[in-house]
């Protein structure tokens, strides 16, 4: 069925004068209308609850409640999408959720693809013969960076994130050759994060780098580079996809970490699990 202001539109010049005056007011002023009762509608409109009553009935509604939650429905659905390229304006919810999910699933599928078991391996004895661990990433890579450093908390290994970027590049000068950091930047070209990047370079630090890119400048400042695939023609903002694609990578390294170091981080995992749920009881 066509929104509310799409069958305004198309029958308003068939419309009687009072009921013109009611759809010229919701057609100019959906989401004002889409969040008023009937008589506030009346009143804007100088008509009568029956006018707007019998109007929402002719245009297929059962009720004037059933038009605004359709009028309101409306408001949520972008009309422009220019960065979404494979969500349509028109695509019901249900549409738009398995889209999502398919290109999500795609993204970890491609990215899994293109990564090799030796840079895996490399990485987890970089990671697990780790002095302390530094996990670095800024704005939306931030996400990535916490989320690691939330997992390897729990293991026995040392590690650190803090979201500042003049902490983080305070903790990058403090790490030396026996350390390891792990840097996310889903462009690649972040001037804040390759200074993190250049840093931990300089210090001799092995840099395990997280990006969406694989000629980024992080790549080419990397020991060891997991490159996120994902669609990015269908989506040009922040990389959505990349991100999930990215997370499932940090995932990957916190569990292959964890089997390796065998029964000591068992414990430590243990330990932390019973300490936190003590906090639930």
């Amino acid at each position: 069925m066509s929104s509310p202001v799409q069958l305004l539109k198309q029958s308003f010049e068939d419309l009687s004068r009072t009921n013109k005056k009611i759809a010229r007011y919701v057609i100019d002023n959906p989401q004002a209308a889409s969040e008023a009762n009937i008589e506030d509608l009346a009143s804007k409109t100088e008509t009568s609850t029956a006018s707007v009553s019998r109007l929402v009935k002719t245009l297929g509604y059962g009720n004037f409640r059933e038009f605004t939650l359709s009028l309101a429905y409306t408001q949520l659905r972008p009309q422009n999408l220019p960065i979404f390229k494979d969500i349509d304006a028109n695509d019901s919810l249900s549409t738009i959720a398995d889209k999502i999910f398919t290109s999500s699933q795609r993204a970890i599928r491609d990215t899994r693809n293109r990564i090799d078991e030796n840079d895996f391996a490399r990485a987890v004895l970089r990671i697990i013969h780790c002095r302390r661990l530094g996990l670095f990433g800024l704005g939306g890579s931030s996400v990535i960076a916490l989320d690691g450093y939330h997992k390897f908390l729990r293991t026995s290994i040392d590690c650190f994130y803090y979201p500042d970027f003049d902490v983080q590049l305070m903790q990058a000068v403090k790490l030396g050759e026996d350390d390891c950091g792990i840097v996310v930047s889903h462009s690649g070209k972040n001037r804040q994060t390759l200074k993190i990047a250049e840093t931990l370079k300089q210090r001799k630090v092995p840099v395990i780098g997280i990006t969406g890119y694989q000629d980024s400048p992080l790549a080419n400042h990397s020991d060891i580079t997991f490159v996120s695939s994902s669609d990015e023609s269908n989506y040009r903002s922040e990389g959505m996809y990349s991100l999930i694609a990215q997370m499932t990578i940090i995932d990957t390294l916190f569990m292959m970490a964890t089997v390796r170091m065998g029964p000591a981080t068992e414990d430590t995992i243990q330990n932390v699990q019973n300490i936190i749920e003590s906090t639930r009881s």
